[in-house]
């Protein structure tokens, strides 16, 4: 009997772990490489995997670190596999050498990367916010907010990087991982993975002569996947009231609850960021000028709140922005109870 994250049942619901959600999103995203180095909270995810090897149609491997399990994926993907690659945030830390080059070369085959923050530090020894890192290496970053959400973006994260040849990250959090809900399965993928290599030496060889001409060029595929953002069904604006609130990640869970909870609905407009970066700069645009105070709710440190306000200064837009420094802190997690009384 196969396990139920290979069934072939499209519409069926089961109760998943965040991180098994996330292994069925890739299974019907066509993943035909995984590659890891294992930390908590992202562990279940390769342990997933691993378990069924035996039954999928994929090559699973645990790599002896991060920068190792990136440069393998990335050589997978260039060999026009569909890949995954896994980690906690400490371990992006190991793997930042690659990933600062493997953004300018590309990945034809499709490259997922799954970061697991850990805000409370709950197994970790830091609570560092890898949001950085994508805006340092130019990498799409993904934040879902429920089980369901882990499933479908990661299926979209793939998407997007077989579409622009690029990167992206999948941004999550330990409670996000660890937390249980029904998830619906879509169709698994029918594609058989046909390892070829292109050789082109003037993209894949970074000599400087190379990396000059590929920067560039990814600068050109964050622009068009900017774009995208604006009108991707990840990033969504509803309600309305006298103030604004903007917010990502599994904080848009415990927003929901406290609106619902408090009665709240009416009193707010509210835009989820799905997607974080490349930013929608113009839904943030129309949406912030609809206000006179906006609220960013965000874990760890304060990575939208300042790209929104050097946008809304940008623009001369007469909007005051709180988050960190009055309401929030940039320590721990959030809950439904913080949230509630800021």
């Amino acid at each position: 009997m196969l396990p139920k994250l290979l069934s072939e049942s499209t519409g069926e619901k089961h109760l998943l772990l965040g991180n098994e959600a996330i292994v069925r999103g890739a299974l019907e995203a066509g993943v035909g490489f995984i590659s890891c180095y294992p930390g908590t909270p992202s562990s279940e995810v390769p342990d997933t995997f691993y378990s069924l090897s035996p039954y999928g149609n994929f090559y699973f491997e645990y790599s002896v670190n991060e920068k190792v399990a990136l440069e393998v994926g990335g050589g997978a993907s260039l060999g026009g596999t569909p890949t995954l690659v896994t980690m906690k945030h400490v371990g992006l830390n190991v793997a930042a050498d690659p990933l600062m080059s493997i953004c300018y070369v590309g990945t034809p085959g499709g490259l997922v990367i799954l970061n697991a923050d850990d805000p409370g530090a709950h197994s970790s020894q830091n609570e560092q916010d890898n949001r950085y890192y994508c805006r340092q290496a130019g990498i799409p970053c993904l934040e879902p907010a429920t089980a369901q959400e882990a499933k479908d973006m990661i299926r979209e994260a793939f998407e997007i990087s077989i579409k622009h040849e690029h990167p992206v990250m999948v941004r999550t959090t330990t409670r996000l991982n660890h937390l249980r809900q029904p998830v619906e399965f879509g169709p698994l993928s029918t594609e058989t993975h046909k390892t070829e290599f292109s050789k082109n030496p003037q993209r894949f060889v970074l000599i400087p002569a190379v990396a000059r001409n590929r920067h560039p060029a990814l600068l050109e595929n964050l622009s068009k996947l900017r774009e995208e953002a604006e009108d991707s069904q990840w990033n969504k604006t509803n309600g309305d009231g006298k103030a604004g609130i903007i917010c990502s990640g599994v904080t848009r869970s415990y927003l929901k609850d406290v609106l619902k909870d408090e009665d709240w609905e009416s009193k707010f407009g509210v835009l989820e960021l799905g997607i974080t970066y490349p930013l929608p700069e113009n839904l943030i645009t129309s949406f912030v000028k609809k206000f006179d105070k906006i609220i960013v709710m965000e874990e760890l440190e304060p990575v939208l709140e300042n790209d929104i306000r050097s946008l809304v200064q940008k623009l001369g837009i007469n909007t005051q922005i709180v988050g960190k420094d009055t309401m929030f802190p940039r320590t721990g997690e959030y809950s439904t109870r913080m949230i509630r009384d800021g």
